[in-house]
């Protein structure tokens, strides 16, 4: 087990014994040594209600191979060694060592990761310190082991000494000293400048808030707010009614756009009357009934931050109608902000009588969530808006486009072939969900449904002036806020040229920007038992939404990648990308027995009756029923590591029997080895606690789970009329030969001595592309092409 930790501070003694004290610890360097242990120890036992059930506890806790921490303390000593200090320590920690191997325990925390002092404590000041440091230590529970005294009772009476509640700060965090289970619940509407159903009204949108009772009692507190568009639950049947069947055929484009055409210009603003309300008030009229969906907000509601949630416009409790990652979209995640910041109205209902303000919040908001959630987050800090401080966004979309779209082709998230824009309209369109409200809109709903289908363009697959209003990477100029961005390097749903298209297009904004890239697929990262995540985005938030000076911004490394090769292992870099570039020819520098293929791929597809997880597993295989409908080409064994740090490119020079094609790539790890899986494996269930006797929920990590013999590493897709860009087409004539140049899905990829680099060559991806049942003959100027690798 290694339980990495980036998020730790280490201040002068000073401050540390300050922060002892501060936290109820006797930090009083000229105290004996003994009286020292004995006053300190026994507050590592929280749940122990009494000094006799303390005491018992000590007798549970070796010091070494022959005596327990309660003897050692008996004994009044004025010293103790390393060894019996992380004795003690691994047992606090909840390791469980047996009292047979207390004496390597110092070995076991550095095999650990954990941090340990260097020498023997020889006195009560060298004692603090190394507590100072073991409370902030991580425990396989995932928390560091102040979070889990905490989760055990340690600060359950923090506030009873204070008439208005108060933070309180350790390491440069906040603590957990707000009690979770006391939360006001409540709803209320935020009024819009909106009118996307067209009823000349302003759309409200309805935002439910979960804040710590503290808020009632004086304390202003900072906002996580989450726009989820699933909130109220999604459509299943009607999804599964609308999702379209892969196309059989691939239309011949004949018509080229400019820059120009394809560009999207905001309309003017509607001026829309604003309700007269007649009264104000600070009491909220309806309950928030709904969960929260994120167990990151939950653990930071007892830190102090209230957390909210909005679906959006479109969706159940809200007016209007959904538009798909559109303007109206961002507008509606940005009034909740200007809500919560102080410069926008909400109602205590529906009939827009009685005002409410965020008077509880301090006007700081972070934004949170992942997928669909984390896009919003991105489009809202597109803005620019004020009060927005920060993003951490996970698995996002920064380009719609680039979601359902890949360089003029139709494509599909990974493990939903025949998804859309329309689709996930339907899905996420919970006013379905009550007859009632669709009375008035069904026909307005149906209207922009058909509208939608029309202006995504299955047929073409192009961009447009539609795919453009859903670029947030258009406006990043507008971002004042710092981003925090997660993505899984094996996400085939929303793929890494989101996270990394977004990430360098930040490089030059003065704004903090960090990058995590995991080895999972569409995953949150909180609950990763070897990476500190949690308590990195503890010490973040401390200091954007709480003004404390923690040097968060350089404390967290700009880039941490995991390793994809030595489990639990995770890499610290200034920036992402490549240190240089390798071009490989592939007539050259690859071995194949041959430049052509016929791609027959729909119809062995449809003969083996395979899913689209059956074919990406079968198409890089060595040995597969798709041989005859690819180029395989391989390189040697390595007889160094190859680390790929980037976006990898390929340019091909080829001709083919038909007036337009499908072209696919994938690059692949050959070599028998155990792999990481995508999914991640379950640690413990329930073992992450969120909060002292609050929820939980289970701690994952990723890692090897078995051999086989090839793996993905990077792919792409390109319609052979796309040659350079999504809008711009090229005339294909049978028989002549023409180039296309595109990227492949960026990545971090470890490649060990002894592994090969493989490169498949194909047309049509049963699990992303559509599906042209029209056999296109394939061949290469393998002479003429080359791949360019990003080597680190």
């Amino acid at each position: 087990m290694k339980l990495n930790q980036f998020g730790r501070l280490t201040p002068n003694v000073a401050t540390q014994l300050q922060e002892l004290n501060q936290i109820g610890f006797n930090a009083d360097p000229d105290l004996p040594f003994a009286q020292s242990l004995a006053e300190n120890y026994r507050l590592c036992f929280p749940e122990a209600l009494n000094a006799a059930q303390q005491a018992q506890a000590l007798t549970t806790i070796a010091v070494d191979d022959h005596q327990s921490l309660a003897t050692f303390i008996e004994n009044a000593p004025t010293q103790m060694t390393r060894t019996q200090f992380y004795a003690v320590a691994l047992q606090l920690l909840s390791f469980r060592p047996e009292f047979k191997s207390l004496n390597s325990a110092v070995d076991q925390m550095q095999a650990a990761q954990l941090p340990v002092v260097d020498t023997d404590l020889t006195t009560t000041a060298d004692f603090l310190e190394a507590l100072y440091l073991l409370l902030n230590t991580r425990t396989p529970k995932l928390v560091t082991y102040l979070d889990d005294l905490a989760n055990r009772g340690f600060f359950k009476n923090f506030q009873d000494d204070h008439d208005v509640p108060q933070y309180l700060f350790f390491n440069g965090k906040s603590q957990a000293v707000f009690d979770p289970r006391q939360l006001i619940r409540e709803v209320v509407w935020v009024e819009s400048d909106l009118d996307t159903d067209e009823d000349g009204q302003r759309d409200l949108l309805e935002t439910t808030i979960f804040r710590p009772k503290a808020t009632d009692l004086g304390t202003k507190m900072p906002a996580l707010f989450t726009a989820n568009p699933y909130f109220h639950g999604t459509n299943d049947e009607q999804v599964e009614a609308a999702t379209h069947v892969p196309e059989p055929e691939l239309a011949v484009k004949t018509q080229s756009h400019t820059k120009t055409d394809v560009t999207y210009h905001e309309p003017a603003a509607l001026d829309l009357p604003k309700a007269e309300a007649s009264a104000t008030t600070h009491t909220a009229t309806s309950y928030g009934s709904e969960n929260g969906i994120y167990s990151l907000n939950d653990y930071f509601l007892s830190r102090g931050f209230a957390t909210v949630y909005s679906a959006g416009v479109g969706t159940q409790g809200s007016d209007g109608l959904r538009s798909v990652g559109g303007p109206s979209e961002t507008a509606s995640a940005v009034a909740v902000i200007e809500w919560l910041n102080g410069s926008r109205r909400a109602f205590t209902d529906r009939t827009r009588t009685t005002t409410i303000d965020a008077w509880w919040c301090n006007h700081k908001i972070a934004m949170t969530g992942k997928s669909y959630l984390g896009t919003l987050a991105i489009a809202a800090a597109t803005s620019g808006v004020a009060g927005l401080k920060t993003v951490i966004s996970e698995a996002a979309i920064s380009s719609w486009y680039d979601y359902y779209r890949e360089n003029g082709l139709v494509v599909a998230p990974g493990g939903f072939q025949g998804e859309d824009a329309d689709v996930l309209a339907v899905d996420t369109f919970s006013r379905l969900k009550q007859a009632g409200d669709m009375l008035g809109i069904q026909s307005k709903w149906e209207a922009s449904l058909q509208a939608i289908e029309a202006a995504q363009d299955r047929t073409t697959g192009d961009y447009n002036a539609w795919w453009d209003a859903r670029n947030y990477r258009n406006h990043l100029k507008e971002i004042r806020c710092d981003i925090v961005s997660v993505h899984g390097l094996n996400d085939t749903n929303v793929k890494p040229a989101n996270v990394i298209r977004l990430f360098e297009g930040l490089k030059d904004l003065p704004i903090q920007k960090k990058l995590f890239l995991h080895q999972g697929q569409h995953v949150y990262l909180n609950n990763v038992l070897s990476l500190d995540f949690t308590d990195q985005m503890n010490l973040w938030l401390t200091n954007k939404l709480l003004g404390v000076d923690n040097g968060a911004n350089d404390t967290l490394p700009n880039v941490q990648v995991q390793d994809n090769v030595q489990p639990q292992t995770w890499h610290q870099y200034d920036a992402f990308g490549p240190s240089t570039t390798e071009s490989l020819n592939l007539a050259t520098d690859w071995q194949s027995v041959r430049s052509s293929f016929a791609d027959n791929a729909t119809a062995t597809f449809n003969a083996a009756h395979d899913t689209s997880a059956s074919f990406e597993t079968a198409i890089i295989q060595p040995t597969s029923a798709y041989a005859d409908s690819r180029l395989w080409l391989t390189q040697a064994p390595l007889d160094h590591d190859l680390v790929l740090d980037g976006t990898p490119d390929i340019t091909l020079k080829l001709w083919i029997d038909a007036p337009t094609a499908i072209l696919s790539v994938r690059l692949i790890d050959l070599g028998e080895a155990k792999r990481f899986g995508e999914t991640a494996s379950t640690v413990a269930r329930d073992g992450y606690q969120l909060g002292y006797d609050y929820k939980t929920q289970d701690i994952v990590e990723f890692a090897p789970v078995k051999a086989t013999d090839a793996k993905l590493i990077s792919y792409g897709h390109v319609n052979v009329q796309n040659p350079e860009n999504a809008y711009e087409i090229q005339t294909i004539t049978p028989g002549e030969p023409f180039t296309v140049h595109f990227d492949l899905q960026p990545t971090h990829y470890v490649l060990p001595a002894g592994r090969q680099l493989g490169l498949i060559i194909h047309g049509a991806d049963m699990a992303q592309t559509i599906r042209p049942t029209a056999v296109v003959n394939y061949h290469l100027d393998l002479d003429h092409s080359q791949l360019n690798l990003p080597i680190r």
